[in-house]
């Protein structure tokens, strides 16, 4: 009967903790920003624990915008060496950058 508490009590712990990782903001959000060197538009896709950031940014020299370049990075969320995202209604922070949810 013991074992079977404490396994119990396990079980639910685990639900718990995995409902507290990235599953409840899966989603794909949004950020768009403008300055006098660059403009870039990033999409953050956020699928069981797994977040992908792609980035697409054209810089401005000279008063001209160069051909558009992408990046791409991945991390798992909520892991001690990735970026701290901060969850919110509809949204997400990351360091200072807002992200709208789409989807």
């Amino acid at each position: 009967m013991k074992k079977m508490i404490i396994r119990c009590i396990t079980l639910l712990a685990a639900a718990l903790f995995a409902g507290c990782e990235g599953g409840g903001h899966d989603g794909t959000y949004v950020a768009r920003w403008k300055n006098e060197f660059s403009m870039a538009d990033d999409t953050i896709i956020i699928r069981k624990d797994i977040v992908t950031k792609r980035t697409g940014y054209r810089k401005i020299r000279n008063g001209q915008l160069k051909p558009k370049e992408w990046s791409i990075e991945r991390w798992i969320y909520n892991d001690p060496n990735s970026p701290i995202i901060e969850p919110g209604d509809d949204q997400i922070n990351i360091g200072s950058t807002t992200y709208k949810r789409i989807k």
